[in-house]
């Protein structure tokens, strides 16, 4: 099985901005993680979505327009990764595990994220919010805070 590596919208974030206090240490982790042989990236729809949606808010002058947002993760990682979005099923039955194990607010994202992860059967996934995802269960996946 060759290694999957997903990402959170954190490392995306910090990653493609250069001036976030994390870029340099995300960046390049994600050059490692695009380059290596044989690996697979993979993007959450969520922290895809997430990550646009944060450049596109940002207070002055760090807010990006749209088309500047989704150029900037476009010529990032479109062709390069795969995007995994769960489907209608997939989405009731995640809701209704998240219920059943009392996940709520924020951390249903987090929780997404993760199943996302899982269904493209990433080994490792990358965030700079470790404590976010290890109040939940990753299912086999490492959590990674880039060093």
């Amino acid at each position: 099985m060759r290694p999957t590596t997903a990402l959170d919208s954190s490392v995306i974030l910090a990653g493609l901005l250069a001036w976030h206090e994390a870029h340099d240490r995300a960046f390049r982790t994600l050059v490692q993680a695009r380059a290596g042989e044989g690996a697979e990236l993979v993007l959450p729809a969520p922290a895809l979505v997430e990550a646009y949606a944060v450049m596109t808010r940002l207070p002055a002058p760090h807010r990006l327009a749209p088309t500047d947002a989704l150029e900037l993760l476009t010529g990032s990682f479109e062709g390069h990764s795969t995007v995994v979005s769960l489907s209608g099923n997939e989405t009731w039955r995640f809701l209704r595990d998240a219920a059943g194990h009392e996940i709520a607010g924020g951390r249903s994202y987090d929780a997404l994220i993760l199943r996302c992860a899982r269904k493209a059967r990433a080994t490792t996934l990358l965030t700079l919010d470790r404590r976010d995802f290890s109040r939940l269960d990753p299912g086999g996946i490492r959590i990674v805070v880039p060093t």
